[in-house]
């Protein structure tokens, strides 16, 4: 239940952030421990949970951000984890499979904006063993 009004009033702060993602544990610790003919009903409550979580376009604050972060993180391990449920959910839920894509897809995006900004173009360096012979007649 905690978790589910997660879902209706992003956090706002620091403590309320970290229920949040005690919560998402406490439930994929539930569903670990659960018989695999049962595993399918208890993802099918964690998945659009945590679908619902993701923003939809910029997350308005750094804990909507942070609880985004996190819950795409969680499905992107739970859909290899549970190929076969996670599959039937997103089946029987098209607006759900949608929301995820275009959460994986805005990820990528910016991981690929931030990449070539990240690493600054490298001046040649000065050589660090000095050579006794010069080699530049040598052809």
């Amino acid at each position: 239940m905690l978790l589910n009004n997660a879902c209706f009033s992003k956090p706002t702060n620091e403590h309320q952030l970290a229920v949040c993602v005690e919560a998402i544990k406490v439930v994929e610790t539930l569903v670990q421990l659960t018989q695999d003919n049962l595993r399918v009903h208890l993802l099918g409550v964690l998945i659009p949970i945590l679908i619902s979580l993701l923003a939809s376009g910029p997350p308005p604050s750094k804990h909507a951000k942070t609880l985004h972060d996190h819950a795409l993180q969680r499905l992107m391990k739970i859909g290899p984890q549970y190929p076969h449920p996670f599959k039937a959910i997103m089946t029987s839920a098209p607006e759900l499979k949608q929301q995820l894509e275009a959460a994986i897809r805005a990820s990528q995006a910016s991981s690929k904006a931030k990449a070539p900004s990240t690493q600054p173009k490298a001046a040649p360096a000065a050589p660090s063993i000095k050579l006794r012979m010069d080699f530049s007649n040598y052809k």
